[in-house]
Formats: C-alpha cells, structure tokens, sequence
C-alpha cells in the first residue's frame, strides 16, 4: 500500500504539469496572435499616415506608439541634449 501511495501524487504531478505545458502553449499562440494583429494595425497607420500626407518620421512615430499602446509597452523617451551630455 506504501507504494500506491507513493504513485498517486507523481500521477497528479505528472497531469498537473500536462496541464501547465498545455496552458503555457495556448497563451504563447494567444500572445503571438495577438502581437501579430498589433503589427498589422501599426503598418497601418504608418501606411496611411505616409499615404495622408505625414511626413515619414512621424508616422514612423504614429507607428511606433500604436504599437506600444497595443502591446502595453512605455517608452522612455530621452531628449538628445541629455543624451549627447551624458556620453560626452
């Protein structure tokens, strides 16, 4: 009897960690699926941004806080004069 009671937590190791790998492996597509759609919405804008008229920096720009936006990213934003005065 020790023995069977020694098999049934590896069994419920064994499916808790089944289920643990296949969760990861659905967020993972789900991330995925959803980065995709950000970049797709991001090409967008810069698209329509430059056909529009926008200059290609900004709408550069316009991209790249769409992206951050959807993907929940916050860039730091450093002026050049900080930087140029902290390198040199």
């Amino acid at each position: 009897m020790a023995d069977n009671e020694n098999e049934v937590p590896e069994s419920f190791e064994d499916l808790i960690s089944g289920i643990e790998t296949q969760m990861n492996a659905e967020r993972l597509h789900k991330q995925g699926a959803y980065a995709v759609t950000a970049a797709r919405i991001a090409g967008t804008v810069l698209t329509e941004a430059v056909a529009s008229g926008v200059p290609h920096e900004l709408a550069k720009d316009m991209a790249a806080d769409t992206w951050n936006s959807i993907m929940g990213f916050h860039q730091l934003l450093i002026d050049r004069n900080e930087d140029e005065e902290a390198v040199g």
